[in-house]
């Protein structure tokens, strides 16, 4: 008997001889490890009454389950994957109703036992070159952390549509190697870190061969499924070789979601494409190039820039300097490497699988997180839940409040913001699948008139889990962990009210927004009743105006209005539902002055639009045109320096007119570009052609081209992309589109306009 502990990287079920098995690669405190469980039976639950005999081979089990209708269910068994799909299909073209028949053998496996990520193994093991294998060992769930092995890579490509070169940059606690495969002969001459191979089916064995030698957990790179892995599959198959590069005997699968996104199956590693990961892990850049990432994260970039000038420059070299292609090749391998430890993205990764008991690269599968919690916990209550392919939608929840008031200059306003507040009102009123069935047990009435059971819920507690584990990691200073907890508690609003999840039901999202919407009215309406003008407010903040004799003070008399308005909640919650509150009003900040901007051609104030100075000088923009992507970076700048002269009572009317003139000159020609994506190909716009879209087509004509990213200039025959461009600006276009729009969105409050200013002309008022 031996035991390891470990940490799963890839999980999966399949059919070996006539039985179903389950495959579980890891990483452990020994190195990599495989368990194997067989024979496995997959399952999924029918109604009791059900007559219906199958075919295949199966065991049906009457079991002390029922639905949500609180009908009975019985377990139906099968040796094998193929038998289980099979009887499913047939079931369902029947008409014959089935429970959580889409739940995959593995997920199902781990989740029942609470296994998220770590494991702890204790049985027979034996060794298989680096892998430990276990075969039928006991698991239990653990904590364990690893220190996975990575493996950067990146592929030169050439106009011939073959691989020219694949560099390598490995990592671990101990060792590095940086190291590039080059297509060609020896020089007489070379530096040891590059192998010259004579053809490209040769330099694809040996890429698949150095692969499987250093043996890596994880394999990044940039766009490196999409791109480098799907290009080496496509080779490898005009070469008919085989693209084992894993830790069992599968070839390498590439899978292309609608989204455009792609992902990769590799036994016993984990792919991390960079731009993919950086989207969803909230990082901001301009754009996701690697020229883009690297320079703001590390100060330098790739070897050869611009990149327009890429093609060319790749096949010079490849004929007349290989060492040079070679150096560029692997300083993008490396580049990869730093971005990824700058932003601790697979550390930030491990925790939300740890978290959220999802595989390291399926994190953000919010809707999986959620069964992989609650589905094991309602059994163990009694019920099975039905398949999503089930589910019907009900109405639709009201989203979050929003009000606001007369634009304009607000001094002193202090931001009060209800901490997590959806979370706090499921665990305030008990809201979950559960309570919900339970409603007219120990019933707790919500603002909105939806029961539910203040006895009977999993949800509420592991909230207060959650939100206890947040607070102790905000104490310990991990971020990671702290910014785990909040995406994975945030979720579960959005996961109860998509009919994608097996336990949506209208009341639920319905009796969270709308106890959250009364709760944003309720305490607006009690801070008025205090005297105080609360000007804005927005889902679960609200932004209040200071009395003039606060001013000199205002963090005691944010902390005042705190504690004013949870004392007033919890004796509210308390005497009308009789519930303990669990809402938690913060004061979040001071805004010595704030500025809210008239909806475009209306006297109303704008929403989800402002503009605040903070204490130390800073200005925050909401919803203005300096956060937004698709705005140039002139009318950025401008409108910074706009709000600043404007919040410091600095002269506006000249400054604009010299903004203007300057931008005529040409002054600010380099920060004109407008950057737009393209969701699909610029052919496919048929009913309307936006700027961007004619852009594109300038540079593919024929609009079949996989364009995603386009930066154009407006001149005067229209949309230019940059690649194009060769001077004749329209200027008036980014006067009257850009400047004017900006301009008189500040101009008003300060009695002026745009046109007064800049031709003289009358103030013209709403």
């Amino acid at each position: 008997m031996s035991n390891e502990t470990g940490f799963l990287l890839t999980v999966e079920s399949l059919d070996l001889q006539g039985k179903c098995e389950l495959h579980l690669y890891g990483s452990g405190e020994t190195g990599p490890f495989k368990i194997v469980f067989t024979p496995h039976q997959p399952l999924f639950f029918i109604s009791s009454d059900t007559l219906e005999t199958l075919t295949e081979a199966y065991e049906r089990k009457t079991l002390n389950l029922v639905d949500f209708n609180d009908n009975p269910v019985d377990g139906v068994y099968f040796n094998s994957l193929d038998a289980y799909f099979n009887a499913k299909r047939d079931f369902r073209e029947k008409h014959i109703r089935l429970f959580e028949s889409d739940i995959r053998a593995e997920d199902r496996f781990l989740m029942e036992r609470h296994i998220n990520g770590g494991v702890f193994i204790d049985g027979i093991s034996r060794k298989e070159g680096n892998l430990t294998i276990f075969r039928n060992p006991k698991i239990m769930a653990s904590d364990y952390r690893p220190k996975l092995k990575w493996l950067s890579f990146d592929i030169e490509t050439g106009r011939d549509g073959t691989v020219y070169s694949v560099s390598f940059h490995g990592t671990d606690d101990l060792n590095e190697i940086k190291f590039v495969m080059m297509r060609g002969e020896t020089p007489p001459d070379h530096p040891d870190w590059i192998s010259y191979i004579p053809d490209e089916k040769i330099l694809i064995l040996e890429f698949i061969k150095y692969v499987k030698q250093w043996d890596p957990d994880v394999i990044i790179g940039w766009h490196v499924i999409g791109f480098d892995l799907k290009f080496l599959e496509e080779r490898s198959l005009f070469h008919g070789i085989p693209m084992k590069i894993g830790r069992g005997f599968k070839n390498l699968k590439i899978h292309e979601k609608k989204s455009g996104l792609y992902s990769a199956e590799i036994e016993g590693r984990l792919v991390i494409d960079g731009p993919q990961t950086l989207r969803t892990a909230f990082y901001k850049f301009e754009n996701y190039k690697l020229e883009t990432v690297a320079q703001e994260l590390l100060g330098r970039g790739k070897d050869i820039t611009p990149e327009k000038d890429k093609v060319a420059e790749i096949e010079r070299r490849f004929k007349e300097d290989k060492e040079a292609l070679a150096f560029y090749n692997l300083e993008d391998s490396v580049l990869v490497t730093e971005i990824f430890k700058k932003t601790a993205i697979i550390d930030q990764l491990i925790t939300r699988s740890l978290i959220t008991g999802l595989p390291v690269d399926k994190v953000n599968m919010s809707v999986a997180a959620f069964d992989h919690f609650m589905l094991p916990l309602v059994h163990r209550k009694g019920y099975v839940a039905p398949d999503t392919a089930d589910i019907e939608a009900g109405g639709h929840a009201a989203g979050g409040y929003v009000f606001t008031s007369d634009p304009g200059l607000y001094p002193h306003v202090a931001v009060m913001d209800f901490k997590s507040l959806y979370p706090t009102i499921m665990r305030t009123f008990f809201i979950d699948p559960l309570s919900r069935l339970k409603s007219s047990v120990d019933t707790v009435n919500t603002p909105v008139g939806i029961s539910f059971s203040s006895s009977q819920h999993i949800l509420p507690q592991f909230l207060e889990e959650l939100m206890d584990k947040r607070e102790r990691a905000r104490n310990e200073n991990d971020e990671h962990l702290s910014q785990a907890v909040k995406i994975l508690m945030n979720s579960f609003y959005g996961v109860m009210g998509t009919t994608g999840c097996r336990f949506y039901h209208a009341d639920l999202p319905t009796a969270i927004t709308g106890t959250g919407q009364w709760i944003l009215k309720t305490c607006s309406t009690f801070l008025r009743d205090m005297g105080y003008s609360v000007i804005y407010g927005d889902t679960d903040s609200v932004f209040v105006c200071l009395k003039e004799n606060e001013f000199d003070d205002t963090g005691k008399a944010g902390k005042h209005l705190e504690r004013e308005v949870n004392r007033y909640f919890s004796k509210l919650l308390k005497d009308e539902y009789k519930v303990e509150s669990k809402l938690e009003l913060e004061f979040e900040k001071h805004y010595s002055k704030f500025f809210l901007p008239p909806m475009r051609y209306s006297k109303d104030g704008a929403r989800k639009r402002y503009a605040g100075l903070l204490d130390d000088g800073k200005i925050e923009f909401k919803g203005l045109e300096t956060v937004r992507s698709d705005w140039t970076q002139m009318a950025k700048d401008f409108q910074g320096e706009l709000f600043d002269r404007f919040f410091q009572e600095k002269e506006l009317k000249q400054w604009i007119r010299d903004y203007v003139q300057k931008l005529k000159e040409g002054s600010f020609d380099d920060l004109l570009v407008y950057k737009k994506r393209l969701s699909r190909t610029a052919g496919e716009y048929v009913k309307s052609r936006p700027p961007h879209v004619k852009a594109a087509l300038k540079l593919d004509p024929e609009g079949k081209k996989k364009l995603r990213n386009i930066s154009y200039i407006m001149t005067a025959e229209g949309p230019t992309p940059v690649e194009l461009f060769e001077g004749d600006v329209d200027y008036n276009h980014y006067i009257e589109k850009q400047i004017r729009p900006i301009a008189d969105g500040v101009l008003f409050a300060a009695g002026e306009d745009f046109d007064s200013i800049i031709e003289g002309r009358q103030l013209n008022l709403f």
